[in-house]
């Protein structure tokens, strides 16, 4: 995976209150817009909820992996991002505490899904998981993400 896909500054540690999906969206919109990965924050925000709207992100153990992928995103990005629990419909019914957030341009397709693949098969790993959860600071949150998935 490209090196330039995650960096230490797309860590997100909330300390504002985000109370639900939509707040979420909106932070991580923000945020991307704040970095320059996407031309626009609304559009961000609309393919975030436009894919969730398709079809859960909610895994389990309060994971989700939301994606935006539209002409908004001006190159692949993930961020990594800790919040407090947040309603979710997510595979096994949990609030969601820890996402993986993918920003892939229109015309990325293959990248998303190497990247979304390469998450998933981390995921399965309870020890990961785990490891991912207790995670306080964003140099532990990155060596955790850039060892397992060689971003």
């Amino acid at each position: 995976m490209n090196s330039s896909v995650f960096e230490k500054e797309n860590i997100l540690i909330s300390k504002e209150p985000i109370s639900d999906k939509k707040d979420l969206f909106k932070y991580i919109s923000r945020n991307a817009k704040h970095l320059n990965y996407v031309l626009s924050e609304q559009e961000c925000f609309d393919g975030l909820m436009e894919r969730e709207s398709q079809q859960t992100t909610g895994f389990q153990d309060g994971f989700a992996i939301p994606h935006c992928k539209n002409d908004t995103v001006i190159t692949p990005k993930m961020f990594y991002v800790k919040t407090k629990p947040i309603p979710w419909d997510s595979l096994d019914g949990k609030d969601i505490t820890d996402s993986f957030v993918l920003l892939i341009p229109e015309k990325g397709a293959e990248e998303h899904l190497k990247i979304l693949a390469k998450i998933a098969r981390s995921l399965i790993d309870a020890g990961y998981r785990d490891n991912l959860k207790k995670s306080k600071t964003e140099s532990e949150i990155f060596e955790l993400i850039s060892n397992k998935l060689e971003v």
